[in-house]
């Protein structure tokens, strides 16, 4: 059920990902002028408003999980675990901060709460993200024709079934779950 819930088992493609990010920051920038009222000039009395008000912080925790889920639900598009590697990413950022913080000339600036290998990994999955051909589809992938057929050169699709086909087909003759008899 909470594999549902965060994403982990659903895809989405690059075009919706992308679409879905930037159009939750501008809706993230718009609830924060609607709550505060104005946006003034000095962005250090923005912060400092928007640190004081429930709604903005309640709004910033549903768009962090928002953005998770949209995060996860990408990396299984890709072809990777999101498990795996939404844990190793949140495991990488709380490393990061803590060896900023306990060795300050490491980190990027002295305001800054990482250090320069975070910011890498963190641009390089962003990247992954944003650029990534997905990695699954309905269709096998085509495939080159040999030498003996019609044409040279020519793709066809791949006669063999796709694997979610072949474990249905198993588990509908009671191949599932081990010894059947």
């Amino acid at each position: 059920m909470l594999s549902y819930l965060f994403g982990f088992n659903a895809r989405i493609g690059r075009l919706t990902f992308v679409v879905g990010t930037f159009g939750l920051g501008i809706g993230f920038a718009l609830i924060l002028a609607a709550i505060i009222g104005s946006l003034p000039r000095n962005h250090d009395v923005l912060l400092a408003q928007a640190a004081n008000s429930p709604q903005v912080v309640i709004a910033f925790f549903a768009l962090l999980a928002i953005n998770f889920m949209l995060q996860s639900m990408r990396i299984r598009d890709i072809g990777w675990d999101p498990v795996c590697v939404m844990v190793g990413w949140v495991a990488l950022v709380v490393i990061d901060y803590v060896v900023a913080g306990k060795f300050p000339e490491y980190a990027l600036t002295y305001q800054h709460t990482g250090t320069v290998v975070g910011a890498l990994v963190n641009t390089g999955l962003t990247l992954a993200l944003f650029f990534w051909p997905g990695g699954y589809s309905e269709d096998a992938p085509a495939q080159p024709r040999g030498r003996s057929g019609t044409t040279d050169g020519a793709w066809r699709k791949s006669d063999a079934p796709a694997p979610a086909a072949n474990r249905i087909a198993r588990v509908s003759n009671g191949e599932f779950g081990g010894r059947t008899r």
